[in-house]
């Protein structure tokens, strides 16, 4: 049954992503954050109380729902108090506009007047004078405004994480379909002839479709129709003659339509009767009992049983078709295979490059291609197997994406000849060519297209066409979640950044700093070779990496005068600070060791632990290089501000003693290949030559 806007509200709030999210607002402003369903008073994040009854104390608790039925915020940011007494801030999370829940950040006080009033309500609950002190004392004086900007950043990482739920929720769907397209495949396949026992089992998963009770296969017969199988408790038997002329199934089968008709005496069942077509023949009907109070149906199943209906209509034709359905059978399993490869991937150069080997293995083709124009990418990609020239080529982009390829080039063109002297001299075109191109889609947008092209005379059938659709609905979720995995990951970097920001964690140093030391760190880990996962702890990494200095005395932090042993270790204590926090947030545990050691020297002479060598994490000495070249070329930490080349010459005096100088020579092999931008410590690549395409 389709998916409420509930349920997904109820499932991407109990999940690890949302707890980590709530988890980093706490260690980072003290407040806390749930998610109510005020029509409910109910929460959606925790079982029965908000994360704030759940931090106090056990008599300061309310054995109630967290607020009264009669509280509905009706503004987007509106402000609420919940039975303990304490004032919170709520921002609606809409779908589709329909409002699901509600963000709640509580936790704190606006204001000394409030924080007194808040300490007389709990007196007067019968908490004592010591008992109430400790509690007040744990919340955070926040500004509204302040208090604003965190409920807004909360709502934005909820309404992300909500649209990947819907997203695996669709991709699950998607998954139960193709298995059920797979087991009825696998069933024509490998029976020896469209029996009754073939068909019949091939009838009940089209009618699991769509939640139907019973169902049966009919094919014509002279001028009526024949029960050719039947399923769940359908009355009648096996060779059952109905009418053509006065059944729902005839009309159907004439018309050409599926036909929904009810008893007419308005009895608990509806009969659908939808055609079973192959081409422009139509084989039989398919005919399903539904409970009416079921109707109408969900389009999405609806569509399905309309594809799933091609399977039975190649059953009854399998005779003629066999070499067909053997074909089909082998896309529709590359395609079961294309499903579980693209399920984990986040990284669009990957899931272009499974999608285009699906492609070379489900299809006869002598060009085929991927172009990708949505989120913010131009790209083209091409494979040739035959003979083609580029007018060829350039035409069948223009046929796929209504664009002149040789007028506006793509910015990114990607070519492989697969077969030896696959392209010719400009001018020298194959024969007309036959096309299949399906669009990649998004949700409703068009972000692409997938096509492949023959010149040898043959056509592409329908099946070749419905293989082809169920490639591109499975990139183009695929390219989806890439893209959603993009905007999480940035979306929570610059959480991260902001929330660094707006709590002091570096009150004591230039703005921009964590930005400057992330693209450097980034830089090195490029040069490394380092995988995507790896390049993404570092980004994070390095944003969060001095989070363990908030703590520390500003005079410390900015290496003002001679420090004493005392201030020293304290300063030397926030490596171990910042693991600690990390430990704690489950989308930063990866990054405990590299906080932890980045203060490591190559020789054994840095800390907290005294490693050396390749015993100090990898990412901790990129780390520790990157700082290194941004605190000498900024001036951080009290020492003089460097020019760019001494700052090299320095780092590389330091090579093999503080620094690991594999890390050294990739920074340094960074500076080589690339331009520093100016003041603003991003990298930008070299001015790029575009090459021709070569004929």
């Amino acid at each position: 049954m389709p998916v409420s806007g509930r349920d997904i509200a109820v499932r991407t709030f109990a999940t690890a992503e949302w707890r980590s999210v709530a988890d980093v607002f706490m260690q980072a402003t003290g407040a806390t954050a749930c998610v109510m369903d005020f029509s409910s008073a109910e929460t959606l994040s925790q079982a029965t109380l908000c994360s704030c009854c759940n931090c106090a104390a056990a008599s300061f608790r309310t054995p109630e729902t967290c607020f009264n039925s009669d509280v509905v915020p009706r503004l987007k940011i509106s402000r609420v108090v919940c039975r303990s007494g304490l004032t919170s801030l709520a921002a609606p999370i809409e779908r589709k506009d329909q409002v699901l829940a509600h963000v709640v950040l509580s936790g704190f006080v606006t204001s000394t007047r409030e924080r007194r009033g808040l300490y007389e309500r709990m007196l007067a609950r019968g908490l004592s004078e010591e008992q109430a002190r400790r509690f007040i004392k744990g919340l955070p004086l926040v500004s509204r405004r302040q208090a604003e900007a965190y409920l807004s950043m909360l709502t934005t990482s909820a309404k992300t994480l909500l649209g990947a739920t819907s997203d695996r929720i669709a991709a699950a769907s998607r998954v139960e379909e193709l298995r059920l397209f797979v087991s009825a495949g696998h069933q024509i396949a490998t029976a020896d002839h469209s029996d009754e026992s073939a068909l019949s089992a091939i009838a009940e998963e089209a009618i699991r479709l769509i939640d139907a009770p019973a169902g049966v296969i009919l094919c014509p017969r002279g001028s009526n129709l024949e029960v050719t199988a039947l399923c769940g408790d359908w009355r009648g038997s096996v060779g059952d003659l109905v009418p053509m002329g006065t059944t729902v199934s005839g009309k159907a089968f004439q018309m050409r339509n599926t036909v929904v008709s009810s008893s007419a005496d308005g009895g608990p069942f509806t009969t659908l009767a939808m055609p079973l077509m192959l081409g422009k023949r139509v084989l039989g009907v398919l005919e399903a009992r539904i409970e009416s109070k079921k109707l109408p149906l969900d389009k999405d199943r609806l569509s399905r049983l309309v594809r799933f209906s091609s399977f039975i209509a190649i059953a009854l034709d399998r005779d003629k078709e066999r070499r067909e359905v053997d074909r089909a059978m082998v896309g529709y399993v590359y395609m079961s295979e294309l499903a579980a490869s693209l399920g984990a991937q986040i990284d669009t150069n990957v899931v272009a490059q499974i999608v285009e080997e699906t492609l070379s293995r489900s299809f006869a083709f002598g060009v085929a291609g991927l172009v990708l124009t949505g989120w913010g990418r131009d790209r083209v990609d091409v494979i040739a197997c035959d003979t083609a020239s580029k007018t060829d080529i350039d035409q069948l982009l223009e046929a796929v994406s209504g664009r002149d390829a040789a007028a506006q080039p793509f910015a990114e063109y990607n070519f492989v000849s697969a077969g030896a002297d696959a392209i010719l001299a400009d001018g020298v075109c194959a024969e007309d060519w036959a096309l299949a191109v399906c669009d990649l889609n998004c949700g409703e947008i068009t972000v692409g297209w997938l096509f492949v092209a023959r010149g040898d005379g043959e056509h592409y059938s329908q099946q070749d066409h419905a293989l082809l659709r169920g490639i591109a609905g499975h990139a183009g979720a695929a390219f989806g979640r890439a893209a959603l995995f993009r905007r999480v990951r940035d979306d929570y970097a610059r959480t991260v950044a902001a929330l660094s920001a707006s709590i002091g964690y570096h009150r004591h140093v230039s703005k921009g700093r964590s930005s400057r030391v992330t693209d450097l760190a980034i830089a090195i880990g490029k040069e490394l070779g380092l995988d995507f996962e790896l390049l993404e702890q570092l980004r994070l990494a390095g944003l969060f990496h001095e989070v363990g200095r908030s703590g520390s005395p500003e005079e410390i932090m900015l290496g003002s005068g001679t420090l004493t042993t005392e201030e020293i270790e304290s300063a030397r204590r926030h490596p171990e600070v910042g693991a600690s926090v990390a430990e704690q947030i489950e989308l930063l545990k990866a990054l405990t060791p590299v906080m932890l050691h980045h203060h490591e020297h190559w020789d054994g002479s840095g800390y907290p632990e005294g490693l050396r060598g390749d015993k100090i994490p990898l990412l901790s000495r990129v780390l520790a290089v990157a700082e290194a070249f941004e605190s000498m070329t900024s001036g951080e930490g009290g020492q003089g501000k460097r020019s760019f080349k001494e700052a090299r010459e320095k780092l590389e005096a330091f090579s093999g003693t503080n620094y690991d100088p594999e890390c050294v020579a990739a920074l340094l092999a960074a500076f080589d290949r690339l331009a520093l931008a100016g003041g603003t410590g991003l990298f930008v690549e070299a001015q790029a030559t575009h090459s021709e395409f070569v004929a």
